[in-house]
């Protein structure tokens, strides 16, 4: 010790026991205690302040259930995340970090198209239950939507004390306010009630009209529910959110709206939450932003594809943030993430040389089949009590989502389902899932089925029209190769195909709708029909080599499957349909007068998509 530090020292002591001596009276033992006394109070103070500074914007919750992120992808293709794809032509970090903390579902399928996927999703059902099967979406107009007697996620979960929030896209009907989010179960709502629309200007096309362009976003609240079953919806409201989210982008609108909701819900008040983010991300029209273009890899040189894969990008980015703002409120360990796509990649558009750049390779197909392009699809899901690292190739649908989630949860669910209870495999407490088989399409308007169990797949039926049966590689070009294909059909000629099918579905009587094979030769069977395919997807992916008529023993095989088909045609709900007398092209759209107008729009008058059956309408 130095003589300057010796010298300090017994400064510091003088001071000490002129401290100590203040008290006469009281032993300098006793001095010393309370001192000591003094000094930890000071401390307790100290750890209080300093606890609740931590606890100021963090989780509050109380019941010990965990919170729910689900993430939806839409149109993304089985080759279009960066895990799969070995062409490093899509960059998603965030995401692929995400499934390493979890299980990644490597045999996870969903449907052909948007609507049923959803429906699936939310019921825990197969679509064909309801009537919304097929290549179908439910478009704008539309009188129907999902069944109000299907008991769905967030009414499941809401009695369980969660608080439910949907942003971004809904499609699952709109024309009566009981078929909208607000009255299904969530309690917040800001996003889309149609298949897609503008990124930037929100609009979306009238049917058959595409020159009419209608605005198509909302923001509901369960208080705005009128005593009436209405919500309401002020005119001034709905211009607000026009001149509000005017040019700015859906995927940072979803994504701000998103973080503002993890931030400011509420535990102690509300309950754990559950928040579903519903991306338009990658569906066309291909319009990402800017920033996200220059985070495409190098490696892309190709202009369609390159949007498609910037559009991947900002919903990577997008989850990032709502990872960052889980985590900044202490609940990231205490959320299961799921994320899950709808249905497969789209290749292209109405013309059909014109990519819409996503890819499905190696699987055959894309959007709008049967084939494994169009219904495998990526997924995975990481949350406290899921076991990280896991790569799983057990058959999962997306119809398994319900009763998972509400394994996990503790939810109880009254009604008959198709999914499956899948926690036992996240947790790692199961080793084989419990699903042996699923119905993927049970469709008797367009005349096609398959079935999944075991390793082989039936296909009954055309499995796609003829420009979607390829195997679409990565794009060297803007223009679609077919690298199977003599003669494609164009889109246009498809659409004519498929409708001429529904038309002539619906003037058929009751009695022919049955849809048992053996009773409709002239659609699918009888059993012999040469459009039975059978294929063996643990050696043969790509559905390349139909092993029906290549042994007897297929061919048994695939009758047992085909019974069990016949058996669930008996049980098919009548058919939702999207032409005809089911849409109603001018009702639905409500004028506003924009005082002012807006920037790089023509008048002052929009159209806004809205319900306008009343709620005890009867919808036939």
């Amino acid at each position: 010790m130095t003589r300057r530090d010796k010298a300090g020292k017994e400064e510091e002591e003088r001071h000490m026991a002129d401290g100590i001596n203040c008290c006469p009276g009281i032993s300098t033992q006793g001095k010393y205690y309370i001192l000591l006394f003094l000094c930890i109070l000071i401390v307790i103070a100290v750890t209080l302040s300093i606890t609740i500074t931590f606890l100021n914007g963090k989780d509050n919750s109380l019941d010990g259930k965990p919170h729910i992120l689900l993430v939806i992808a839409d149109d993304m293709g089985h080759n279009d995340i960066g895990y799969y794809n070995n062409q490093s032509d899509i960059s998603t970090p965030h995401l692929d970090q995400l499934a390493r903390e979890g299980v990644r579902l490597d045999r996870y399928y969903g449907q052909s198209i948007c609507s049923p996927a959803r429906a699936a999703l939310f019921t825990g059902r197969y679509p064909y239950r309801y009537g919304l099967q097929g290549a179908r979406p439910i478009l704008y107009g539309a009188l129907k939507g999902l069944p109000l007697n299907e008991v769905i996620m967030p009414q499941i979960l809401k009695k369980t004390g969660y608080y439910n929030y949907l942003v971004g896209k809904w499609h699952l009907g709109y024309s009566k306010w009981d078929y909208t989010p607000i009255k299904r179960g969530f309690d917040y709502f800001f996003g889309m009630y149609g298949g897609f629309a503008d990124y930037r200007a929100h609009l979306a096309a009238e049917p058959d009209s595409p020159d009419v362009q209608v605005f198509d976003l909302h923001e509901h609240h369960k208080k705005d529910i009128r005593s009436d079953g209405t919500v309401e919806e002020t005119e001034q409201a709905s211009i607000d959110l026009i001149k509000s989210t005017w040019l700015h982008h859906s995927e940072k609108l979803f994504t701000d709206k998103a973080v503002e909701i993890i931030r400011n819900h509420d535990s102690k008040e509300h309950g754990p939450m559950f928040l579903t983010v519903s991306y338009m991300n990658p569906h066309s029209p291909l319009d990402p932003l800017e920033e996200d273009i220059d985070r495409v890899p190098d490696s892309v040189d190709n202009t369609i594809r390159e949007k498609f894969s910037a559009l991947m990008v900002g919903m990577d980015m997008g989850v990032r943030q709502l990872t960052e703002a889980l985590k900044a409120r202490d609940m990231y360990d205490n959320t299961i993430i799921i994320f899950t796509g709808d249905n497969g990649g789209a290749v292209q558009g109405k013309d059909q040389s014109k990519s819409l750049g996503g890819t499905n390779s190696p699987l055959r197909g894309a959007k709008w089949t049967i084939w494994e392009g169009g219904v495998k699809v990526p997924a995975f899901v990481r949350g406290p009590g899921i076991v990280p690292g896991v790569v799983s190739d057990e058959l999962f649908h997306i119809s398994d989502w319900l009763p998972t989630i509400a394994g996990m949860v503790g939810a109880e669910v009254k009604q008959n389902l198709d999914g499956f209870d899948q926690s036992g495999i996240l947790t790692g407490t199961a080793n084989n899932t419990d699903r042996k088989d699923l119905v993927l399409e049970l469709d008797p308007a367009y005349q096609q089925a398959a079935y999944i169990k075991d390793n082989f797949k039936l296909i009954l039926g055309d499995p796609a029209p003829k420009p979607y049966n390829g195997i679409y590689a990565p794009l060297e070009g803007d223009e679609v190769r077919y690298p199977d294909l003599d003669d494609p059909d164009s889109f246009a000629n498809f659409n004519k195909d498929l409708k001429e099918k529904l038309t002539a579905y619906i003037t058929k009587s009751d009695t022919d709708k049955s849809f048992d094979f053996r009773d409709l030769p002239e659609a699918i069977g009888p059993f012999e029909h040469s459009s039975i395919k059978l294929y063996d997807l643990d050696n043969d992916p790509s559905e390349t080599d139909d092993l029906f008529t290549k042994s007897e023993r297929f061919k048994a095989r695939a009758k047992d499957m085909y019974d069990h088909l016949a058996v669930q045609s008996q049980e098919l709900a009548d058919l939702i349909f999207y032409i005809g007398d089911n849409q109603d092209k001018t009702s639905s759209v409500k004028t506003l007068t924009i005082p002012g107008g807006l920037t790089d729009w023509t008048g002052t008058e929009m159209g806004k998509w809205t319900p306008w059956l009343r709620d005890d309408t009867e919808s036939k």
